[in-house]
């Protein structure tokens, strides 16, 4: 049976049974900050179990992509030497939520597998909770006791996805393979031979799994079960392993297309690239880019991974992005998000890719410089973190470089140098610094935010800190923005009866305290009191700068995306009072038409005056609603989403206006790459848009009149007289430079070369000039094919060092011989672009022009 066969058979068994059939989520977790990834069915219904919210429905059922890489359940290590495991895996699923509870869950599991599966329950055997009795009765209704195999909360009691949630008992199904291939007479489900394949976990979620451990009943009981689509096609495909199922076999047979290796001798390094595509493929279509930590990390070890099992193939060349074309057609019409991202996709592992390959080649030199001196085959802490910090060599490159040279890594001690760095690098931070506490609340656990909706408030003292050449404030609420999310802090005033404070600054640390930055200007702190109530003002026109400035923000990344394309990615961003930066990733080429372009989409939404709402909601409703979220991002349950019109969402947390009128004007300043495929824009709005055009102006109009020393008044008169001055010196210079062109022509024309095609003879002529204009030279040769009908012109020219052509074919030859055709079979030595009369380009350099005409002469007999 097929695996979409199954899949399909699956869902359509289970909504038979009441279950309403829910779509797949993303591979990342929106509403689960304790998970790197998606790693189970019943990542997006841990709330039904544990809360009492209205549930849409009791029943559900999915296929659920899931990606176990990175954290406690993470299978990365596996792959290769197991024929079972994976990094990305399909989990198909049924799901009650306080309604059904073991026993339809074991019956119809029964059901499905020996009655719709057709799977021989001589096959079957079943695992359970040791102390789970009630679910070892109801199988006895199927199986034997002998059949039935207790363990313990290692195999059969299942946790939490994350470090919260539901959990519970569960019960297992297994396929035998046969004595043959099991470890002895006593082996039994539960044993890692090859005998036994675990291919169906039935969860019973009964408790909750709290912070600090403990467990509680959950609000609502219920089931939780997973089957992987790709053990079960293993199954009823009736292969060896996974990897020989339809799932994985048009990637190996590519992936040996592109090497000269066949799997059968190399399994392990197949194994790991065609698992690892599947992976990679999937989290970057569900957002997910290469960087340097959390999710992005590990994307980017997982193609590394795959790459280096490339190379130990010969794969000495980006091949993963041409792999991806194969897991989008397998898994297309199942997924179609792979196809509307499959562009995305392939450039975003292009690119990391030949990062990649030029990272391994640099690097083993590296490498090798650094750890010769190392002793006894050990590099110690101090030269790992050496390479990784001062070389840029990622750890798992250094893993395998030690592995081919026969040496051991000391990562603890790295670890050490790392944990120094961190802190160091802390210390640097505004907030980080070495702080002396004056006084302290031990009851402030974190500030709250409350400037939403107002810049003043009031608020009870919960700390001071002395730092260096300032004091930290702390209060139990207050208005000021702190410094995140791209929006740097409030300014502005803390106020009390002979008391005034300014603040510089405001910022947050990781437990949510907002510190307020700045200087005494009036009173004592010796005299301040915890618990003592302060004015707190935030300087208006302040905020509202940068409220427009982070509205603009928002225009300007859905510009981006409209004009260029939704592979634009936010990667970073500042938004200040004085003017905005947004840092984005874009495969594109962009141009000055390209930014006028966005900058004039921003202006139309300026005036087009929309409403800017914000709305509080799950992060989950947000994306299906159609926000953009940022993955570097942490948000908590509930988050704010900001709709600019009925034309673009954010999740975001600043602050904005409530009408995009009141950003008055924009204008970007500039634009610039920053990095490869990354992008940096700086623009003004407002007041200081305002006085960019006027000082503009003012200064453009005294460097005019400075240079025609004339005084600012009589500008205009004065550029009138030297407009028409300049019209009769260019009419005086067209008619010289035509009187030229025309003894250039005839000087040409009586040096014409034969060339035979087909009994016909055409005159071919060539020059090298001595001139400097691409239009005065295009000219030339148009006045020779006017005069010479069976001609084909070929003429050389200079500009700054480099060597340029044009090349010009008659009328009455243009169905016999195309310029363009003839270019492209040349490219050796020239590129150009034109039609199949006319081509110019550039020749390639140190090209001899003799030996070129030669090849050209050659190539119009040959056309």
């Amino acid at each position: 049976m097929e695996s979409k066969s199954i899949r399909e058979l699956y869902l359509k068994f289970f909504e038979s049974k009441g279950h309403k059939i829910v779509k797949s989520s993303s591979l990342i977790p929106f509403e689960d900050p304790t998970l790197l990834f998606t790693n189970a069915g019943m990542v997006q219904f841990k709330k039904f179990w544990a809360t009492d919210i209205p549930l849409p429905y009791k029943r559900a059922t999915t296929c659920q992509k899931c990606l176990r890489a990175g954290g406690k359940d993470s299978d990365l290590e596996k792959i290769g030497a197991s024929g079972k495991h994976h990094t990305f895996f399909e989990m198909l699923g049924n799901f009650s939520f306080g309604d059904y509870f073991k026993k339809e869950a074991i019956e119809w599991a029964y059901e499905f597998v020996v009655e719709k599966l057709k799977i021989s329950e001589n096959k079957l055997w079943i695992s359970y909770f040791k102390d789970d009795l009630e679910t070892k009765q109801i199988w006895k209704k199927f199986f034997p006791e002998e059949k039935l195999i207790p363990l313990g909360e290692k195999d059969n009691f299942w946790g939490p996805a994350g470090d919260t949630g539901p959990c519970g008992p569960c019960t297992e199904i297994y396929y035998d393979f046969g004595k043959e291939k099991g470890c002895g007479d006593s082996c039994k489900p539960g044993c890692n031979c090859d005998r036994f394949l675990e291919f169906w976990n039935l969860v019973f979620p009964q408790y909750n799994k709290e912070l600090n451990g403990s467990l509680s009943p959950l609000k609502r009981r219920g089931v939780d079960t997973g089957m992987g689509l790709e053990r079960i096609s293993r199954i009823l495909q009736g292969v060896e392993t996974n990897y020989d199922t339809d799932l994985f076999l048009p990637i190996i047979k590519a992936i040996e297309e592109f090497s000269s290796f066949s799997y059968k001798e190399n399994q392990r390094n197949f194994r790991i690239i065609s698992d690892h595509i599947r992976g990679i493929v999937f989290a970057i279509s569900d957002g997910v880019l290469p960087s340097n930590e959390g999710r992005g990390y590990v994307l980017r070890r997982i193609i590394r991974k795959a790459c280096l099992s490339g190379l130990d193939i010969e794969l000495k060349e980006p091949f993963l992005f041409k792999l991806s074309k194969v897991v989008i057609k397998i898994m297309g019409d199942v997924y179609p998000e792979l196809i509307e991202n499959k562009d995305l996709v392939e450039k975003v592992i292009h690119e990391e890719e030949e990062k990649f390959h030029y990272l391994v080649t640099s690097s083993r030199k590296i490498f090798f410089d650094v750890v010769k001196k190392e002793e006894n085959q050990e590099i110690k802490g101090e030269t790992l973190f050496k390479l990784y910090d001062t070389y840029g060599i990622p750890k798992d490159l250094i893993e395998e470089l030690a592995f081919q040279y026969n040496m051991k890594v000391n990562w603890p001690e790295f670890e050490k140098y790392m944990k120094k760095q961190k802190e160091l690098s802390r210390t640097k931070s505004k907030i980080g610094i070495k702080k002396k506490e004056i006084m302290t609340s031990d009851k402030i656990i974190e500030s709250q935010f409350v400037g939403y909706d107002k810049i003043s408030e009031k608020g009870k003292l919960k700390g001071i800190y002395e730092g260096e050449n300032n004091y930290l404030f702390v209060f139990d609420k207050t208005p000021f923005y702190p410094e995140r999310g791209g929006q740097i802090g409030d300014r502005g005033v803390i106020l009390k009866n002979g008391f005034k404070f300014k603040v510089l600054d405001t910022q947050i640390d990781e437990k949510g305290i907002i510190y307020h930055i700045g200087n005494v200007l009036e009173g004592e702190i010796e005299n301040l009191k915890i618990d003592e109530e302060f004015y707190l003002n935030v300087d208006e026109e302040l905020r509202k700068q940068i409220s427009i400035n982070h509205t603009s923000t928002h225009l300007l990344h859905y510009a981006l995306r409209e004009i260029i394309g939704k592979e634009v990615r936010q990667a970073g961003s500042y938004v200040g009072d004085d003017k905005l930066r947004f840092d984005f990733v874009c495969f594109t080429d962009i141009n000055e038409d390209t930014i006028k372009k966005v900058e004039n989409l921003v202006w139309e939404k300026i005036f087009e005056k929309a409403p800017v709402l914000v709305e509080e909601m799950q992060l989950n409703e947000a994306i299906e609603k159609g926000a953009i979220a940022l993955f570097t991002e942490k948000y908590g349950e509930k988050v704010r989403v900001i709709s600019t019109g009925n034309f673009h969402k954010e999740v975001c947390g600043g602050t904005h206006l409530k009408n995009t009128g009141d950003i008055f004007l924009f204008h970007i300043t500039s634009f610039s790459t920053i990095g490869k495929n990354l992008k940096r824009i700086e623009a003004i709005t407002y007041k200081n848009c305002l006085k960019y055009f006027l000082n503009s102006m003012i200064e453009n109009l005294k460097n005019i009149s400075n240079l025609l020393k004339t005084p600012p008044e009589k500008i205009y008169i004065r550029i009138e007289r030297m407009m028409e001055d300049l019209k009769e010196k260019e009419k005086l210079i067209e008619k010289y430079v035509n009187m030229e062109i025309e003894n250039l022509v005839e000087k040409i024309l009586k040096a014409p070369q034969k060339v035979i095609k087909e009994e016909k003879e055409i005159k071919f002529f060539y020059e090298k000039l001595n001139i400097k204009d691409r239009e005065y030279v295009s000219k030339i040769a148009d006045k020779i094919v006017e005069k010479e009908k069976n001609s084909i012109v070929f003429l050389t020219f200079k500009i700054d060092d480099k060597n340029y052509f044009v090349f010009k074919i008659s009328d009455n030859l243009k169905n016999e011989i195309s310029a363009i055709k003839i270019v492209k079979n040349l490219s050796k030595y020239l590129k150009g672009g034109g039609n199949e009369k006319f081509v110019s380009g550039i020749l390639n350099e140190g090209i001899e022009l003799n030996f070129l005409i030669e090849k050209i002469k050659k190539s119009i007999k040959n056309e």
